[in-house]
């Protein structure tokens, strides 16, 4: 399925067909996908955990039925003002049901998340490590892991519904699994029902959603046609794109991304299913190069990122944390928002790297973000001045199981040097990356049909 087509026509499922089968070489497409999501510095902290025995399924549904017990949190009163430090994450530290925003229009959705659970074929537990880089960057990368199950799940005529709210004590606890793993989220996975009712498409409106060079300001419309003849769409799949997209750091100087471009990419933004349909996230787009220039020079972005000063875009994804119910889930909500546009643009020809060390306090200055605003991570944009091997991956059978925490889903592939996070990290940096992959016949490291990328 071309990506482009996806972004336009992608729906939320409602039900699914009854007593419908997935087979086991879907499911294993679907966490593939998962595993080839970008991670900071490739830790990789994610777990997944497929569920589909009927006793199993039916404790999930329960978990959805009995909803997040931290809606109805009221511990204290709390801070308008919450203190966003690098390593923030939303909790009932930051909220109180009393006065919550949002929090009643969570939990009439979870009526529709129930009618979906019920008549899922499958389920699967997106959980994360939070341990070393997990604890800091494990919500945002798993954010990207559950995006690109998504996607892949419609191309392989299936549907996915991300399921947010839900008693994930009682999961941990059923489930087995350990203490320092956060479970995420929940996809329930199934053939879109035929007798679904198909209503219009509503779009978010991107006015609501983003911002344009400063907090407060918003792009001009409407676009030139000499804009909309200039870019290059290559129609790339979706599976190509999420295995063949790197993290660029190296770019042509002096070669701007049209204001058109920038479009496809948060119409990509647009498209990724939220927990509500509520401006409670927003983008910024950062193009203006005197902007560019200030960012760079003060967010202290990492030092790899040799180029940062030459990017001609920016964008950085932000939440409200001011007693906000979806708080608690729109940091692994960016997460999924900055991948679909890192596809997007690699589908275009345009390279990408994800942040996620750099200075917020500054960034938010300069873009002067509301105080009770956390900038979560950014992404840089600019025509590739190279393209880099792609990083390995987990071996499935690590960090996939079936029904139970442990019983795993594939026969894992051992190493004989012992499984310390260094070591792992290290195996992972010397194994030949080009590999085969169930996702299509093609190897992963073998790009094709898009010159920007072909030609380095």
């Amino acid at each position: 399925m071309n990506l482009k087509t996806l972004i336009e026509n992608y729906r939320v499922p409602l039900n699914f067909e009854e007593n419908y089968k997935i087979e086991d070489t879907e499911i294993i497409k679907i966490l593939e996908a998962a595993r080839w999501a970008p991670s900071a510095e490739n830790q990789q902290a994610w777990r997944f955990l497929v569920v589909d025995k009927p006793d199993k399924k039916q404790e999930l549904i329960y978990a959805i039925q009995d909803q997040d017990p931290r809606l109805s949190s009221t511990l204290h009163e709390i801070d308008a003002k919450p203190n966003l430090s690098p390593g923030f994450e939303f909790s009932v530290e930051n909220y109180n049901a009393k006065n919550a925003k949002f929090v009643q229009d969570i939990r009439v959705k979870n009526s529709e998340d129930i009618t979906c659970a019920k008549s899922a074929a499958v389920f699967i537990i997106y959980a994360h490590s939070k341990k070393f880089y997990g604890k800091i960057f494990g919500n945002t990368d798993i954010g990207a892991a559950i995006l690109n199950s998504l996607v892949v799940s419609e191309t392989i005529g299936l549907s996915a519904r991300w399921i947010r709210n839900f008693n994930r004590n009682y999961v941990k606890e059923r489930f087995d699994i350990p203490d320092h793993f956060k479970v995420d989220a929940i996809l329930a996975i199934g053939k879109r029902s035929q007798s679904q009712n198909k209503p219009e498409i509503k779009r978010k409106d991107k006015k609501e959603y983003t911002s344009y060079n400063n907090w407060d300001q918003s792009m001009r419309e409407p676009i030139s046609k000499e804009e909309e003849e200039s870019i290059s769409d290559y129609k790339i799949d979706v599976i190509d794109a999420l295995l063949d997209r790197r993290s660029i750091r190296n770019f042509q100087e002096e070669k701007p991304i049209n204001s058109i471009m920038i479009r496809e990419l948060i119409k990509a933004a647009m498209m990724v299913p939220l927990t509500l349909n509520k401006p409670y996230l927003k983008l910024i787009i950062i193009d203006d190069p005197k902007k560019l220039k200030t960012i760079a020079e003060n967010s202290r972005i990492v030092v790899k990122q040799s180029h940062v000063q030459e990017v001609p875009l920016i964008i950085s994804a932000s939440f409200d944390c001011s007693n906000n119910a979806a708080g608690y889930y729109a940091e692994t909500d960016t997460g999924a928002i900055l991948q679909n546009i890192l596809l997007r643009a690699h589908s275009l020809g345009v390279g990408s790297c994800w942040i996620g060390a750099f200075s917020r306090k500054a960034t938010s200055r300069i873009l002067e973000v509301p105080r009770n605003w956390h900038l979560p991570s950014l992404a840089i944009f600019g025509y590739p001045d190279s393209y880099p091997s792609p990083t390995p991956r987990k071996d499935l059978g690590k960090i996939s199981f079936i029904n139970e925490w442990k019983n795993r889903l594939t026969k894992r592939k051992r190493s004989l040097l012992p499984n310390y996070h260094l070591f792992s990290v290290l195996t992972r940096k010397l194994k030949n990356t080009r590999v085969e992959t169930p996702l299509r016949e093609r190897k992963v490291g073998e790009i094709r049909d898009i010159p920007e990328f072909e030609d380095n």
